[in-house]
């Protein structure tokens, strides 16, 4: 194979891989973001529940887990102690007692304390520190965040929209509260 057939051949994979991404990702209709700001404030709400508060300042005063970072984290398997242990917490079981009230919209919650380390959640995230993402970011600057388009959550691969809520003990923020939506059923 020649030189200028083998950079055809590259250039229409990467073709076909851009156009790909591209067909996985979707903007947000009004329509859409009337849905994902009701639930943006459902997420607030819980952010501001008294268990959800507790549950995040004792998780700050534990701090991240000795020696965990997302490399690690990927190494482990959603049966590993650690991770299960996250999901059947009470704070995890009041997490999924939420996303089954809305099975239908909801298809992950995530709690994350004040250094990003994860306190709870109702399936495992694809990281364990969510400092320099959106999600975490934006949240814990006291905003309520939603991302911009839709597209297959890193953990669960169903097509998505991620909102986020600060979590506070009075004015401050000690952590983020991160609901992640089934795009289908915002439609």
């Amino acid at each position: 194979m020649n030189i200028e057939m083998k950079h055809a051949m590259w250039s229409a994979v990467a073709t076909l891989g851009f156009l790909a991404s591209a067909a996985m990702a979707a903007d947000i209709t009004p329509k859409m973001q009337i849905k994902i700001d009701s639930y943006k404030k459902l997420a607030a709400t819980w952010a501001a529940d008294a268990d959800i508060v507790k549950a995040v300042k004792e998780a700050n005063t534990r701090g991240p887990i000795s020696g965990m970072g997302n490399a690690k984290w990927r190494e482990l398997k959603d049966t590993d102690p650690v991770v299960s242990g996250f999901v059947s917490s009470a704070t995890g079981q009041l997490l999924s007692k939420w996303m089954t009230g809305h099975a239908a919209g909801i298809n992950k919650i995530v709690l994350s304390g004040n250094k990003s380390q994860r306190v709870a959640f109702t399936s495992m995230p694809a990281i364990y520190i969510g400092k320099g993402k959106p999600n975490f970011d934006e949240a814990f600057d006291g905003k309520l965040w939603n991302q911009g388009e839709t597209k297959p959550d890193p953990s669960t691969n169903i097509d998505s929209v991620q909102v986020a809520a600060p979590i506070k003990d009075g004015k401050d923020i000690i952590g983020v509260l991160l609901v992640s939506l089934s795009a289908v059923n915002l439609q």
